[in-house]
């Protein structure tokens, strides 16, 4: 039998209110111009813990707390008298009492009709505690995303502060310009999940989490800017001293903790002694340069790392095997703010070649499109 059958088929069509008023997972209540409870759904009875023939017959404040169940009353009165639709056909938040007289949160949708002569009321109520708990989880992370902006303004600034005495007032405009660029793309795909989470009242359990997820991607990818401009801004310049490259290349891969797909090769060359560097600064060199060698091979590949002892100096050059970089981009590859990188703030080469130079080093690149590049710290003899 199709729906247009039921349509027209009086015998039918109790068998199909039934049938919905049976299935539906809300809470379905009909009450007379009294407020005296009709009808309730099974629903109602799972909700509420009221037995349905113990609500037949019964005011429907009993499903509420008193304040509510007040404000009901005067509401169905006022519409019966005047016609002023307060409730009826609009949905709006209230409050349920349960048999046990704890209270919970609904969403209630009040329509009208009318039985023979009689003016009845029908009430779809939905439980939201699932939603209200949801949307205070959520107000708890955006206070701890804006406590986390809040602190991550005032690094900024020292940033910002560290970078004027150390005389690079000239370029602090580009930086915060970037800053601000870098910043603002995760803060707003942070700012749109919190408002649909917050605003949506149908969030299913995959959906949120989906949402919960990116606001954590965002934060990190804000965590990781401020990060990398304080790494580079704090450093009060080099403090060189013995250091062995044989200890430190393998804690800084370990630190790195390559993928799977991934092979890392250490070569050092057996003449290798110590090396006068400031240790701090070299593992934020050598660390940079491995993430970006991964980086290049999305895919897998092998990272060769070879340690070479030279008559005035000693090389340590990271061979990846990634689609290279192009001749135009070579040229530039080492400028602040400019990255080959889809997600990249600019910063990492930079300030590795900075480092490398206040150890008194340099540090140059080679690449060929599709073979791979090698990125070379050359450190001097002391």
């Amino acid at each position: 039998m199709t729906n247009f059958e039921y349509a027209d088929n009086p015998e039918a069509r109790p068998v199909l209110l039934d049938a919905i008023m049976h299935s539906a997972i809300d809470a379905i209540i009909v009450i007379d111009h009294r407020g005296i409870v009709r009808e309730a759904n099974p629903a109602t009875e799972e909700m509420f813990g009221f037995p349905v023939t113990n609500l037949v017959g019964r005011n429907v404040s009993i499903l509420m707390p008193a304040t509510f169940a007040d404000q009901h009353d005067r509401y169905v009165a006022e519409y019966l008298r005047t016609g002023d639709r307060k409730i009826i056909g609009v949905g709006r938040e209230v409050v349920g009492r349960r048999s046990d007289g704890s209270e919970f949160p609904v969403h209630l949708a009040v329509s009208e009709m009318q039985i023979g002569d009689e003016r009845c009321f029908a009430g779809i109520v939905r439980d939201i505690s699932d939603l209200k708990s949801a949307q205070a989880a959520l107000r708890e992370i955006n206070d701890q995303l804006e406590d986390r902006i809040a602190r991550a303004t005032i690094e900024l600034q020292a940033a910002q502060d560290a970078l004027v005495q150390r005389e690079k007032l000239a370029m602090l405009g580009q930086i915060s310009g970037g800053i601000a660029h870098e910043i603002r793309n995760p803060l707003n795909a942070v700012k749109t999940s919190v408002y649909f989470l917050t605003h949506a009242k149908n969030v299913n359990d995959q959906k949120r989490q989906e949402h919960l997820e990116r606001i954590d991607r965002q934060v990190a990818l804000i965590n990781d800017v401020v990060t990398t401009l304080a790494d580079f801004a704090r450093s009060p310049g080099s403090k060189l001293g013995p250091c062995g490259l044989a200890e430190l290349l393998p804690e800084t891969i370990q630190q790195v903790n390559p993928t799977s797909k991934h092979v890392v090769e250490l070569q050092i060359d057996p003449r290798l002694a110590e090396v006068d560097l400031d240790q701090r600064q070299m593992a934020i060199v050598f660390q940079n340069l491995i993430r970006n060698a991964i980086d290049a091979m999305p895919e897998g590949g092998r990272l060769t790392i070879k340690v070479v002892v030279e008559d005035d100096g000693v090389s340590v050059s990271f061979h990846d095997q990634g689609q290279g970089i192009a001749p135009a981009d070579l040229d530039r590859i080492m400028e602040p703010f400019f990255s080959t990188k889809a997600r990249g703030m600019g910063l990492g080469l930079p300030i590795c070649k900075t480092f490398v130079q206040q150890n008194g080093g340099q540090l140059t690149v080679t690449s060929q499109v599709g073979t791979g590049s090698v990125f070379t710290v050359w450190l001097p003899n002391r």
